[in-house]
């Protein structure tokens, strides 16, 4: 399982849950009919977990959504997230767990420095969890700065 301080970023970043998502308003309507599903299903065992996560194949996506991302309190997961199961991570079989998008890959060869201007960069955008999925998703986070940090020797601005 590979993991990045990115992912929890901006109430989370769904960005390897899916593919070709369609628009922001279409995602959150997959997300909201995934949430209905959960609590329909109300899932308290391993095998609870289990039966619906199986309940469509892996690639089987809600308007490109993993059927199986849910929002709480304002904050997209993963019910079958290993933090949510003490250290089991029932993804396995349905999801690329070792998955990281081009931004957290750069982002672990960062220094720490480089590392603090990205994720002040990130926090000066003010992005929903939607928009910030989509852009680090399709790589427009990683390509600004990088770009910004082209065009100036420090980038020392604030927002």
């Amino acid at each position: 399982m590979v993991f990045s301080p990115l992912c929890q970023l901006n109430g989370g970043c769904m960005g390897c849950c899916g593919h070709d998502f369609e628009s922001k308003e279409k995602i959150k309507q997959a997300v909201f009919k995934n949430n209905l599903e959960f609590k329909h299903a109300n899932p308290k065992t391993e095998e609870e977990f289990v039966q619906f996560r199986d309940r469509r194949p892996n690639m089987d996506l809600r308007n490109g959504v993993c059927r199986n991302l849910i929002e709480e309190k304002g904050c997209f997961l993963c019910p079958l997230h290993p933090a949510r199961h003490q250290g089991k991570d029932l993804r396995i079989g349905h999801c690329d767990t070792n998955y990281l998008c081009n931004a957290a890959k750069a982002f672990e060869t960062w220094d720490e420095e480089k590392k603090k201007k990205f994720l002040d960069f990130i926090s000066c955008k003010k992005l929903d969890n939607v928009s910030y999925s989509i852009l680090m998703d399709n790589n427009s986070l990683l390509q600004e700065f990088t770009e910004q940090e082209r065009n100036r020797s420090s980038v020392k601005d604030k927002c």
